[in-house]
């Protein structure tokens, strides 16, 4: 007897670099590589392809498919993704962020594709914008949803933001365990990067230079903040903005841009406190990485964050959009050691126990077949 064919398995994200959701994708495809014939397909071709393809995963590059909203491109993307669909015929597509879910919903309809998911890692109407492109982005969210088969939540807050909530279901993202490097290893290369003296305590962050992720109030807190350096690591569209904020302040001794590093999160045990000062996330990555690696973490109360992390149990939460909140969170852990190492352990211990990436691929499998 011949043995049964895998189905095919789409998963179609806008941007092929490296965040949340790209890792989420990669995490995916690594994982049901054994069960599913694979192809992962984005608008830009980056870090995210060159793993998958490490991996022997196919990947496919549609340049029409890109982050902003472009009617003609817009148009093009979704022509082009009905063509690829009809000729390959997937069994299931999933779909990822706002623009490759609203474009690959349509497309995937027009294809008749048998089974069409969209994880959603944060609303883009939830994101700090004018009144009228939060409604036309909630109404590009509820198009969305109507044309898929099911949709995911990385977070219970974002499932209780579906527009349409009989649609949605809950999975949290999880982690596998993870290889950092030691304190010292990592110490040595910031070391390389920025002038950080040896036993200086340093709050840092990896993230990308986007006014979602909120670096300009972590540099605004820094002001606040006497006794210790700010490490920010990654690159983005804000990074200019960013510069001058920090020379405005007077800042460049104590808060360090250090730019893009490849696999930043190893470097997390260099850090004596994690910072998410973000305005919007969906359920952070980081945040599990640094539980992992046994750092402490204070974060803003934004998205999914609050459900990895207890308030004044296993990390501490503060009011986004507040560099003042931030500044005495900050403050505070300077000078309470055993209440870091209390929360560090707190939080290690529920990310083992709650976000596991075996966890996470088993939900997932099951509304693939669903």
């Amino acid at each position: 007897m011949l043995p049964r064919a895998k189905k095919k398995l789409f998963l179609v994200i806008t941007k092929g670099t490296w965040g949340g959701a790209q890792r989420y994708v990669f995490d995916l495809a690594r994982s049901l590589a054994s069960t599913y014939a694979i192809t992962i397909v984005a608008g830009t071709d980056g870090r995210l392809f060159r793993e998958a393809r490490a991996l022997g995963i196919r990947t496919i590059h549609i340049p029409t498919l890109e982050r902003d909203v472009e009617f003609g491109g817009d148009v093009k993307a979704c022509i082009e993704l009905m063509r690829l669909f009809r000729a390959e015929r997937p069994d299931i597509i999933h779909l990822n962020s706002a623009k490759a879910g609203g474009v690959g919903a349509l497309a995937a309809r027009l294809a008749h594709v048998p089974r069409i998911i969209y994880t959603v890692h944060g609303w883009a109407f939830n994101e700090p914008v004018t009144r009228s492109v939060r409604l036309f982005r909630l109404l590009m969210s509820f198009l969305t949803q109507t044309l898929v088969h099911q949709t995911i939540a990385v977070s219970h807050f974002d499932a209780l933001l579906a527009p349409l909530k009989s649609r949605t279901i809950t999975i949290h993202n999880g982690i596998a365990p993870q290889q950092f490097l030691s304190r010292d290893e990592a110490r040595a290369v910031l070391s390389e990067r920025a002038q950080i003296p040896p036993d200086t305590f340093v709050f840092g962050a990896i993230a990308e230079h986007h006014t979602n992720k909120g670096l300009d109030i972590l540099i605004e807190a820094a002001f606040l903040v006497d006794g210790a350096h700010i490490v920010i690591i990654g690159d983005g569209e804000e990074r200019e903005r960013l510069i001058e904020k920090i020379s405005e302040l007077s800042l460049g001794d104590r808060v360090h841009l250090v730019g893009f590093i490849e696999n930043a999160s190893r470097l997390i045990p260099a850090f004596d406190t994690y910072i998410l000062p973000s305005r919007k996330e969906g359920l952070p990555y980081v945040v599990l990485e640094a539980g992992l690696a046994g750092v402490p973490v204070i974060a803003t109360a934004v998205g999914g964050v609050p459900e990895i992390i207890t308030d004044q149990v296993s990390g501490d939460l503060v009011h986004a959009f507040n560099d003042l909140a931030l500044a005495e969170s900050m403050t505070e852990f300077l000078t309470l050691p055993n209440t870091r190492v209390r929360y560090a352990e707190a939080l290690r211990e529920r990310i083992q126990r709650d976000f596991t990436l075996d966890r996470m691929i088993r939900e997932t499998s099951e509304v693939y077949e669903g």
